[in-house]
């Protein structure tokens, strides 16, 4: 089999991986996503000219999927960021909870020195 079919079908199943993605399977796709990443990488180093017409087919489709694969590991990303951004405020509210007066300022005060 030629670098450039294997290459499409783990584009594929990438793609497809991606779309799949939700709160509950998440962690494993990323692993799952990760390693065809990993596979897909090796192979395009080894992709050569001269490309057959099937070849270059595969190719354009590639990188339709390409653009959208972008898409959503960049989605992806921010989602995982809003979630790490939300655990970090739950963590501060809940320590604001159990000692309110902790992180007081007190700018602006000053003391008398009357004797």
């Amino acid at each position: 089999m030629s670098s450039v079919l294997l290459c499409y079908t783990i584009t594929k199943q990438l793609k497809e991986a991606l779309e799949q993605v939700n709160d509950e399977n998440r962690e494993t796709t990323i692993q799952e996503v990760e390693a065809l990443l990993e596979k897909r990488q090796s192979l395009v180093d080894t992709i050569k000219p001269p490309y057959t017409q099937e070849e270059q087919a595969l190719g354009k489709q590639m990188n339709t999927w390409n653009q959208q694969i972008g898409r959503q590991l960049a989605q992806l990303r921010l989602e995982i960021k809003r979630d790490m951004n939300g655990l970090t405020k739950k963590k501060t509210s809940a320590q604001k909870y159990s000692n309110p007066y902790e992180s007081l300022q007190y700018d602006g005060m000053f003391y008398d020195k009357k004797k």
